[in-house]
């Protein structure tokens, strides 16, 4: 696992290991409060890569400012009191007039990264080795020693999903259902699954023609048990889409359901007044800060 230091506050790990023959590569940003125990792991969207990437691609280097660094920088101004790991893609799919952002660790997928769910892909594992990694990276290269015990049964993680990083979201939730009716689960994901105290789906959308939002009701029941706080921020882009009706239906189903079984959904349509917009897609990460305030 190689590291290089992006500033001095922003470092790239590359090729952070996570379960057998897994490895994503992490962009990490301390918290502007310290100390802290508080962790949010962010999965990004088509587009969105390390810099340095965008800026060769024809496209995506119009929107190296949503590049994950600049977004690293965005969630830790959003969330100063936590600690920020932004997962890289372990694949990127470029067409040359796109990229497709594919979280073939996470959630197996098709060419463009479209998922197809799986109720035992072990997402849940992968992260969390991927943050024991991560830990024993800031011991060697941080000499903090308030980061010594970062992950304990004290820490509150905060998982989020924006655009097509919502399908590992999307995965983590039929992996908590086959868990949850195990007869024989795995301890260290129990104790684990306990961390997680929010979710956040922001604008979720994906190539495919269903499953953007999860809507498989025994699925949410055994969501709602877990008590995890649900975030849902959406903007026109996906949800005012004529040509993806199925993506406004979905989200509206997710939300009717969770709440049906009394699950507080914070739930906000952002730039309700202007028309669909790329940048008013992404701009949905610098507008959920308004709604910490």
């Amino acid at each position: 696992m190689s590291v290089f230091e992006m500033s001095s506050k922003i470092c790239i790990w590359k090729k952070v290991p996570g379960i057998a023959s897994r490895f994503n590569d992490i962009i990490y940003l301390h918290p502007k409060a310290l100390p802290c125990q508080n962790i949010l792991v962010y999965f990004g969207g088509d587009v969105q890569d390390i810099e340095e990437c965008m800026e060769w691609h024809a496209d995506s280097k119009k929107y190296t400012e949503w590049s994950l660094e600049n977004t690293a920088r965005i969630l830790s101004t959003n969330f100063p009191n936590k600690h920020v790991l932004v997962i890289r893609p372990s694949r990127i799919h470029d067409t040359g007039n796109a990229s497709f952002s594919c979280f073939d660790n996470f959630v197996p997928s098709n060419e463009y990264g479209v998922p197809s769910f799986s109720p035992a892909f072990n997402a849940l594992k992968h992260l969390q080795s991927l943050m024991t990694s991560s830990l024993q990276n800031l011991k060697i290269h941080n000499k903090d020693e308030n980061l010594t015990d970062l992950i304990n049964d004290k820490t509150k993680l905060t998982l989020m999903g924006f655009s097509k990083g919502s399908v590992v979201l999307n995965q983590f939730l039929h992996e908590f259902h086959d868990h949850l009716n195990n007869s024989d689960p795995d301890q260290e994901i129990t104790n684990f699954i306990k961390l997680i105290e929010s979710m956040w789906w922001l604008d979720s959308g994906h190539g495919g023609s269903r499953d953007t939002w999860i809507t498989d009701k025994p699925i949410l029941e055994s969501f709602a048990k877990l008590k995890i706080d649900v975030h849902v921020h959406v903007t026109p882009y996906q949800v005012c889409d004529l040509h993806r009706p199925w993506i406004r239906e979905e989200e509206n189903q997710f939300c009717s359901i969770l709440q049906s079984m009394e699950v507080p959904v914070k739930r906000m349509l952002h730039f309700s007044c202007k028309p669909r917009s790329l940048t008013l897609h992404f701009n949905v990460l610098k507008a959920i800060g308004k709604c910490m305030q």
